[in-house]
């Protein structure tokens, strides 16, 4: 990521500043082509790098107190259930985020350096592995660290790398690939070196290599390196798009629950979803999953001179790059849904759900009708594209999406119908505040809906 200079001088020194600002912007564009020229056209040496640094890492965490410390980067962030921290921050910061001591991990990156130096005789320069990783914001995944292990109880750990042409590849042969990532696992109570890796070469280890996913991680400490993007990613800015939906209904709404004959002409309701879940994860391992949502409905917006109605279609996105862990996906753990709208017309006879995760290499976009009942009225949904990779959930091609019969909504809400069922064969249903509504699937997504007035 470029560095903006921000200096303010004399204007007896504007001219060299201009010059010192260019020079220097123009070496930060050069070292960013340099990094696209590794990581996209050479691939294999980025793995091989990235490879070198995960088994360096290996030896790191044979330090008992960087082992804690890797437990404790869990409570950086709210989702303390898994551990997903950049290695280039922690090197660049030297401090534990919770304690805001010096870290233990990087502390024992040098001492691991200096070992390397004495034990090899040869001229180890850590800042070389420092560079790649500055250069690839390199980060530490460790989906099921937390809860399954304790870290004064690991005798064995896992070091595994990821990259995106991994996926790639995986996705490429199975749409609905789970992934898995290469390692080794390692005995952190040896002593000295684990891997002469510099010596032996980054293949040395290739016949002893494991291959870890969901369940080997569940049963092995497995730490995955790679250039991660587990944090919330904004949208690219159109203002259809809409923002991240309050969970909390507005405070004069009341919870009703009606049935479709109910409805009164003209008015507007708040459509919510109080719950909602994956049952599995989407994103092929490690990755987290990183949900959107968007809800498309139609409306009469007023009437012409010539009394006919102004038909308009509403695209608004009530989840944006919600986090789900792993864990939480395939344990099919409930989350509090957003407020989909407060607007939903009267007239809007149906409306259209779109779920997505993120992932490598699928795009989508959706055409189809909104239905009006005025007249029967229908009207055709604008173009939809998304030009962010996502994975929709619907059918393995990602080309499918739901459109939501509101009448159906309601009456399966108000007599307890639904489609989603356990494996007894058992309607699935939540409650909420004293109400029951049956559970909707779509795809891996399962949720329920309500309306307010």
């Amino acid at each position: 990521m470029k560095k903006y200079l921000s200096i303010y001088l004399s204007i007896l020194f504007l001219g060299l500043v201009a010059i010192s600002s260019c020079q220097e912007n123009g070496q930060e564009e050069l070292k960013e082509g340099l990094e696209t020229m590794l990581k996209d056209q050479d691939p294999v040496a980025y793995e091989n790098k990235l490879k070198e640094l995960t088994l360096f890492m290996g030896e790191v965490f044979k330090d008992p107190d960087a082992i804690r410390e890797l437990f404790d980067l869990a409570k950086a962030d709210e989702y303390e259930e898994d551990i997903s921290y950049s290695l280039k921050t922690l090197l660049e910061t030297n401090q534990n985020p919770n304690t805001r001591q010096n870290s233990a991990i990087v502390s024992a990156f040098y001492k691991n350096a200096e070992n390397h130096r004495v034990a090899q005789e040869e001229n180890f320069d850590e800042q070389d592995l420092i560079d790649f990783i500055n250069e690839n914001n390199i980060s530490m995944l460790a989906p099921y660290m937390i809860g399954y292990f304790e870290p004064e109880s690991i005798t064995e750990l896992t070091v595994s790398w990821w990259t995106e042409e991994m996926e790639l590849e995986g996705l490429a042969k199975d749409p609905d690939w789970k992934g898995e990532t290469p390692g080794v696992k390692l005995n952190i109570n040896d002593d000295g070196n684990f891997i002469q890796f510099r010596k032996s070469g980054v293949n040395y280890f290739t016949n002893e290599m494991v291959y870890a996913n969901d369940e080997y991680a569940m049963d092995n400490p497995t730490v995955v390196f790679g250039s991660f993007e587990d944090d919330a990613i904004l949208d690219p800015g159109d203002e259809w798009y809409g923002g991240g939906g309050s969970t909390t209904p507005p405070p004069t709404a009341q919870s009703v629950k009606i049935q479709c004959s109910d409805l009164v002409e003209g008015s507007r309701y708040t459509l919510s979803m109080p719950d909602w879940r994956l049952i599995q994860s989407v994103r092929s391992w490690p990755n987290n999953n990183f949900v959107h949502l968007w809800l498309v409905y139609g409306e009469i917006s007023g009437f012409n001179p010539s009394g006919q109605p102004n038909l308009n279609d509403n695209i608004t996105k009530p989840l944006t790059g919600y986090k789900i862990l792993r864990r939480h996906a395939n344990e099919g753990r409930w989350q509090p849904g957003p407020v989909l709208t407060s607007q939903l017309p009267d007239e809007s006879v149906n409306f259209y759900l779109i779920w997505a995760v993120e992932r490598p290499s699928t795009r989508f976009s959706i055409s189809g009708d909104l239905k009006i009942s005025k007249d029967g009225l229908t009207i055709p949904i604008k173009e939809f594209t998304i030009s962010k990779e996502l994975r929709l959930l619907g059918n393995p091609n990602s080309d499918s999406y739901m459109n939501f019969n509101k009448c159906f909504v309601l009456d399966d809400n108000y007599n307890i119908q639904g489609d989603a069922f356990d494996n007894s064969g058992s309607l699935i249903t939540r409650t909420v505040e004293g109400d029951t509504y049956p559970v909707i699937r779509q795809n891996v997504a399962e949720f329920i809906l309500r309306t307010r007035h």
